[in-house]
């Protein structure tokens, strides 16, 4: 007949296969691409088509339907599936069931089948009556560990012809295709449980109880099912189960809750273990009890599940002590039910102690993998949270237990936050993978739900088993041991076997970063990290605040010193550029075996991978990028932190942050004042979207102009592909000036409600007379004009009704209220920068407003560290930065300033600075620098013993002991009602120690 099978699945494709072995021509349909379908069922589809049959994807057709003579509808199609009405309409085909399948199959194969249902176990318990049966025939198994679907194999005997060279069958049926099993005869079936797993696929419990226990369905005429009693949905069953059957168990009493419903009990059992001792990964020993008990061998001539006569063979009572290789309560259970399966067919008991004495486990069944240093590895395939608590159950370990897992979620959803609290009963630490090994698919929010059952404190998420492997090879020490768990075991073992083999190599090899507590060392040894390399910082400084951040990325911490053993064992020694020309590092890398490379490789060995903004600008670096990497987070991205304690991040951090694993990077790229190097940073960073804030007067010192610095800033524009440009800024503003539209997004404040602003004049970029300002925003941020007919452009981006608290963000035709945690209008530029450079990317502007919303400020920027009297720490350490920061200071009382600033345009800058705090009420100079630059302010100045000496370098300018002086100064003068502005990078590093 010409036959059309709906459905290639795990039901369609034996089924195809088999009729047409049957020289029946058959052409398969299904609804999916052949590329959405498994990779195991696309190679199946080869080898099928190779054989004759034919396969249609993308959908079903009338056509198809009209060519058939019968159809075939997989059981996995749903009632209501449009194929299903077309069918009805075709009229009258001949409807082949999964009936007729496993009637035809039974026919054909004529051999003694076993079956073994249930939840947990079935492939170990599979696996162990074959290793029994093996001893005297010629068996065929099929399960998980074979990587074969029973129907399928059952068929693969088929068409090639192997019948005649098998005397006994046994398979695993699991629930997806015991469907498929219906016209078989089993001689001796199992069921070892029914908890609730995959209750997605079913309507209720019910329904997932009746499909497992419908195996009691295929026995055959004499055949016998073994049944766990200590199971008590099993054991609710049994009275109305009216095919023979053998009870088997260790006889403890067990509680099943699901969804409100409560399974507690036990059977009387038959086949029993009692005298239990466990001995850890040793294996166990217990005695086995029979009791008289019913074969499947006829009374009568002997003959397996005989159709002549009545009666059958019994078998007990019997005793004997079992010595099992294999740990842990659960493969007692196993153990129990193979040896019921062994008596039913017959075997002596002789045999069937001998046999499972030398069972020495399977695959991916508490499977010992390696040990490393003192550390054994293993894995096992429990995955949902019963077989999870039977694997635990008698255990005991010598050492901490490290429990591997991977997603428990396959094409099933489970239950992961109760996995995490059954791990965290038993486990030490728990490390989780949040990829699903079955689909391939990376989901952080499983592992998140692991973490949350199991506590936070406890549990570390990875993105992959080899990730994992490594993490735990890391924290594990001699006589720990690691477990890897999970349902990659069973549907992806190569792939998670491997993982787990590659990460016990890696640990022979290291790569150390010597100096890698610095802020280029750290980074490069987290790149480094993230590669999946295992690497190791040595450093002469014994502590970090970056030790919690390097360890939690698996990187060890060799600090104090630099190990001999451990730079004898690298592989790779990785040495900072302040190094590289240090005599002591280049003496203590000569004599070693290791390649010697530095930030250069790292660059090279660690390519960026993804879209990277760089923001830069005179000020509001820090804060937009701060701002825009919280939109990106509540769009779900991943973004990358440096957590370096710096400010204004130059040469070559930028470039490493952005080689961090994320989805985006944001990076602040700062200057010096020097050329090329923003253009280098930029480039070094792969930056394609980039930001400028603002360009205000700075790193003027040495001689250096305002158009050198202008030309600096200017730099990013020959990198980025997109520019977010501030149109308030005339000189940002300018930078556009022959650039394609399309490129360039502008943004600004289009009306505003501030008042007192402190104004800084600007000269037209185009031909240096003075701008004429129709509206200031802040410094010398507004609406201005040219005589030459250069002005404004008009913002993509705009702010309407700004105020210090917030602004109507507008967008294209949409617009919406933002409220600002961290006030000021210099917060709503650097919120629009932000905004612009999200909505550049396509960011919807929903996102963009939680994500300023919720943005809290970064520590040293307008941040307020007091109430009574207020005490505000800001970096502010240029005319500009303290410009902005002094127009949005309202308060009651006076405002007392300590600055603690030293300009990087020198005494100019300085000067400018004080003539900018003359309306403050008082001023303490905390530095030499400012000191040197208060005489402008008259009595507002304040001076304390310590500034008279100068201290600290660069922008530093104050000493902590200035600092602290200072500060004890002001609040000694300051009021409850006062206001105290602490601005400068001494105050940033000092004051709040000082406060405290």
């Amino acid at each position: 007949m010409k036959v059309l099978v709906i459905g290639a699945g795990n039901a369609g494709r034996p089924a195809a296969r088999l009729l047409s072995h049957l020289n029946n021509r058959v052409l398969v349909n299904d609804v999916r691409e052949l590329h959405e379908l498994p990779l195991k069922a696309r190679k199946r589809i080869a080898e099928m088509e190779d054989e004759g049959v034919m396969f249609r994807f993308g959908g079903h057709s009338m056509e198809d339907i009209l060519w058939a003579d019968a159809v075939f509808i997989s059981p996995n199609i749903p009632q209501d599936a449009p194929v299903r009405k077309m069918v009805r309409e075709a009229g009258d085909l001949v409807h082949i069931t999964t009936s007729d399948i496993g009637r035809t199959l039974n026919e054909l194969i004529g051999l003694p089948m076993v079956g073994v249902a249930g939840t947990d176990g079935k492939t170990t318990t599979t696996n162990m009556i074959d290793h029994i049966l093996s001893s005297r025939y010629r068996t065929v198994s099929f399960s998980s560990l074979q990587d074969s679907l029973v129907i399928e194999g059952l068929v693969e005997l088929v068409v090639n012809g192997d019948i005649g060279d098998r005397d006994l069958a046994v398979f695993e049926l699991p629930h997806g295709t015991i469907r498929m099993a219906e016209g078989l005869e089993l001689s001796a079936g199992v069921v070892t449980n029914l908890t609730p797993d995959h209750m997605d696929e079913f309507s209720d419990y019910d329904e997932y109880i009746e499909r497992n226990f419908s195996i009691k369905d295929l026995m055959a005429p004499g055949g016998v099912l073994a049944l766990c009693g200590d199971d008590p949905v099993i054991s609710s069953l049994l009275d109305d189960l009216e095919v023979e059957n053998v009870v088997y168990g260790v006889g403890e009493k067990r509680t099943v809750e699901f969804m409100g419903r409560r399974f507690t009990g036990s059977a009387s059992i038959q086949v029993r273990a009692s005298d239990i001792e466990l001995r850890g990964l040793a294996g166990s020993t217990f005695t086995l009890n029979v009791s008289e008990i019913q074969t499947a061998i006829c009374s009568t001539c002997g003959a397996l599940n005989c159709r002549e006569h009545d009666g059958a063979v019994s078998v007990g009572p019997l005793r004997e002590r079992i010595n099992l290789r294999v740990p842990g309560i659960f493969n007692i259970e196993n153990a129990l039910a193979a040896i019921t399966v062994a008596l039913i067919l017959g075997f002596d008991m002789e045999d069937i102690k001998r046999s499972i004495e030398d069972f020495r486990g399977i695959r991916g069944r508490f499977e010992f993998i390696d040990e490393v240093d003192g550390v054994r590895v293993y894995m096992d395939a429990a995955h949902n949270p019963e077989s999870m608590e039977k694997l635990f159950e008698g255990m005991e370990f010598q050492g901490r237990l490290i429990v591997s897992l991977d997603n428990p979620d396959t094409l099933t959803v489970r239950d992961k936050e109760r996995i995490g609290r059954v791990l965290a009963e038993r486990a030490d630490t728990i490390i989780v993978s949040a990829k699903n090994e079955t689909t391939g698919v990376t989901d952080m929010e499983a592992a998140d739900e692991v973490a949350r059952g199991a506590g936070e404190e406890r549990t570390i998420k990875t993105e992959s088993v080899y990730d994992s492997i490594r993490r735990a090879l890391e924290i594990a020490e001699p006589g720990d041991t690691i477990l890897h768990i999970g349902p990659g075991v069973v549907n992806a073992y190569e792939n998670v076997r491997s993982d787990i083999e590659e990460a016990l190599k890696s640990v022979e090899d290291c790569v150390v970063v010597l100096g890698g507590l610095g802020n280029v060392g750290s980074l490069m040894a987290r790149n480094l990290r993230a590669r999946g390399h295992r690497v190791v910082v040595s450093d002469l400084r014994e502590d970090t605040p970056l030790a919690d951040v390097l360890r939690e990325e698996g990187i060890h911490l060799d600090l104090g010193g630099h190990d001999p053993e451990i730079l004898r064992r690298a592989r790779t020694v990785a040495i900072t550029p302040a190094l590289e020309n240090n005599r002591k590092i280049l003496d203590l890398t000569g004599g070693l075996d290791a390649d010697v490379i530095g930030v250069e490789d790292v660059l090279n060995m660690c390519p960026v991978d993804k879209p990277v903004v760089g923001v830069t600008g005179t000020n509001g670096k820090t804060t937009t990028t701060g701002m825009l990497k919280s939109i990106m987070r509540v769009a779900g991205m991943r973004v990358p932190e440096h957590h370096l304690n710096i400010q204004g991040n130059t040469e070559l951090v930028p470039a490493l942050q952005a080689r961090l694993p994320g989805d985006v990077a944001v990076v602040e790229i700062g200057t010096f004042g020097r050329r090329g190097e923003i253009r280098s940073s930029a480039m070094l960073s792969g930056v394609s979207v980039g930001v400028i804030t603002n360009i205000s007067r700075d790193h003027l010192s040495a001689g250096r102009r305002f158009s050198d610095y202008i030309e600096c800033k200017g730099e990013m524009v020959e990198v980025a592909e997109d520019l977010v440009l501030n149109a308030d800024d005339p000189i940002v503003a300018s930078l556009a000036d022959g650039l394609p539209r399309e490129r360039v997004v502008f943004y600004g404040i289009q009306s505003s409600e501030s008042g007192g602003v402190v104004p800084e004049g600007r000269e037209c970029p185009k031909c240096g007379k003075p701008l004429r300002y129709t509206r200031r925003t802040m410094g010398h941020l507004g609406d201005y004009q040219c005589i030459c007919g250069y002005l404004r452009p008009q913002p993509d981006v705009m702010a309407i009704e700004a105020s210090p608290g917030g602004f109507k963000l507008v967008i294209g035709q949409e617009m919406r209220e933002v409220r600002l945690a961290t006030p000021g209008i210099f917060n709503v530029y650097n919120a629009l920068a932000a905004a612009a450079t999200a909505w550049t990317m396509g960011l919807e502007i929903d996102d963009i407003v939680r994500g300023l919303e919720s943005f809290k400020g970064v520590p040293g920027r307008f941040q307020e560290l007091s109430e009574s009297p207020r005490i505000i720490l800001d970096y502010a350490h240029n005319p500009a930065g303290v410009r902005a920061v002094m127009q949005d200071l309202r308060g009651k009382g006076r405002l007392i300033v300590v600055n603690t600033v030293a300009s990087e345009s020198g005494i100019d800058g300085d000067r400018e600075i004080a003539a900018i705090l003359k309306d403050a009420d008082v001023v303490i100079p905390a530095s030499y620098a400012a000191r040197r630059a208060s005489d402008i302010l008259g009595e507002r100045a304040v001076h304390i013993g310590s500034s008279r000496m100068r201290a600290g370098g660069g922008t530093l300018g104050a000493s902590r002991e200035q600092v602290a002086e200072a500060v004890r100064k002001a609040l000694e003068l300051a009021g409850p009602d006062d206001t105290v502005l602490i601005i400068g990078e001494g105050g940033y590093r000092y004051a709040e120690e000082s406060i405290r």
